[in-house]
Order: structure tokens, then sequence, then C-alpha cells
């Protein structure tokens, strides 16, 4: 799995499993699966200790990129992509944590 965070021309940052899509040798677009917008907000309650450090916290929200869609697997022109880079590990975990509990059961035979 290669989780990446992407960030759209459309000015959203989503986070996926992300792979090229490559033609004739050229990356033609991205692949994404189960891809969740990344939404950050500063916590609105800080402590003088934290100014004075110059340190803040973020809330980070995840939710579905196309969340009225059934389907979990999208690709996107890379016409589109304005940057892509590793998202950092808590952000990474955050996300391989939502989607491991969306992932649906596999019925097992009794």
């Amino acid at each position: 799995m290669t989780v990446k965070l992407i960030l759209l021309k459309t000015g959203e940052t989503i986070i996926s499993d992300a792979k090229e899509v490559v033609q004739e040798e050229n990356v033609r677009g991205y692949l994404l699966e189960n891809p969740q917008i990344v939404r950050t907000h500063e916590k609105s309650v800080l402590m003088e200790s934290d100014t004075k450090n110059s340190n803040y916290e973020l809330d980070v929200t995840l939710t579905p990129w196309m969340i009225i869609s059934s389907d979990k697997q999208f690709v996107i022109a890379s016409d589109y992509v304005a940057t892509i880079c590793e998202p950092i590990s808590s952000i990474k975990e955050m996300f391989l944590n939502k989607i491991e509990i969306t992932k649906p059961e596999v019925l097992k035979d009794e």
C-alpha cells in the first residue's frame, strides 16, 4: 500500500492509497483507493505555554472524498493534481485505521 497526501488543483487535500496510471511510459493519472478528504482546524483551546513555545495543535478529520458514491476506487487525471507527498506518520496511521474499520468483513463459510 502506498499512502500519499494529494493536493488537487481544486484546493482539496486528500489522503489515499495511490498508484500511478501509466500509458505509453507517461503518467496519465492516479488510481485512488478509499480516498479521504483531509480537513484541519486549529484547536480552539491552547495553553499559554503552547503559544510561548510556538507549539500548536491541529484537529484533523477524514471524510470520504466521494461520500455519496458506493465506489471505493477512483481514477483522477494527472492534470488535476498539484502535488503529491508523504503524510506525517500520525495522519497515515489515522487513515489506515479508518479504512480498516470501513472495509466490509469477509463472510466465512460455515
